[in-house]
């Protein structure tokens, strides 16, 4: 029963989008939680404008910060079942995507001034709950923004995914540029450092064909591992 699971599982994806996958993924996870070690220990940059301050809070926008999440896997899930030469330019720049987002958490470390949240209603439990499990830093760029974008400009010229996905990919990353506002988890500056973050590395990959690197992986590994 275990067996044929896994066999069912698989079957979702190739081999090479299962890898892709699994180690985009854990350098996500990586990427997150491992700069906020240093991040305890350094300065904090206020990097609010006027605007700002004139947003308003409203707690109702959590839900779409909490479904984002959905959103990106299944985009993901479309894009890793793609033919391998998509895969793999598109799991290289979002790798460099990473790195990139990364190295800015490390060179802006900027944190918000996030208001109390004393309404009993499942709103505000909900933003509480994310306020406690997601603390204020590693803001700038907004990863949020940073994945949302990504997905909408990856499926953007990707074959086979249908016309009215594409455009709700774009009307949902217009929701999460919102929701980040006004749910006080980031400021407007986080939003084009995150749109940045994905569009420098999209646009390297399309030009100097990145999915060579994974050719090449394959490549030595296939070379170091035989089939018998």
């Amino acid at each position: 029963m275990i067996k044929n699971a896994y066999k069912r599982i698989r079957s979702l994806l190739p081999d090479y989008s299962w890898v892709c996958f699994l180690f985009l993924a854990a350098f996500q996870v990586l990427v997150f939680w491992v700069t906020r070690i240093p991040l305890k220990y350094m300065d904090k940059l206020d990097l609010s404008i006027p605007l700002d301050g004139k947003i308003p809070f409203q707690p109702a926008w959590i839900t779409i910060y909490v479904l984002s999440f959905a959103s990106w896997f299944i985009t993901f899930f479309l894009l890793f079942r793609q033919r391998k030469e998509h895969v793999y330019r598109n799991s290289a720049a979002y790798f460099v995507t990473l790195l990139l987002t990364g190295t800015m958490f490390m060179l802006l470390p900027a944190t918000i001034r996030r208001p109390e949240v004393p309404g009993k209603d499942f709103f505000s439990w909900l933003t509480r709950f994310i306020y406690a499990c997601d603390q204020p830093n590693n803001l700038c760029p907004s990863l949020h923004v940073v994945c949302s974008y990504y997905c909408w400009r990856a499926i953007f010229d990707t074959e086979g995914i249908p016309l009215w996905y594409r455009r709700f990919n774009f009307l949902f990353l217009l929701l999460v540029c919102a929701c980040i506002l006004f749910v006080k988890q980031h400021v407007f500056v986080d939003i084009p450092a995150g749109v940045l973050a994905a569009e420098v590395p999209l646009q390297l990959a399309r030009r100097f064909r990145w999915e060579r690197l994974g050719y090449a992986l394959e490549k030595r590994f296939r070379a170091a591992h035989p089939n018998p």
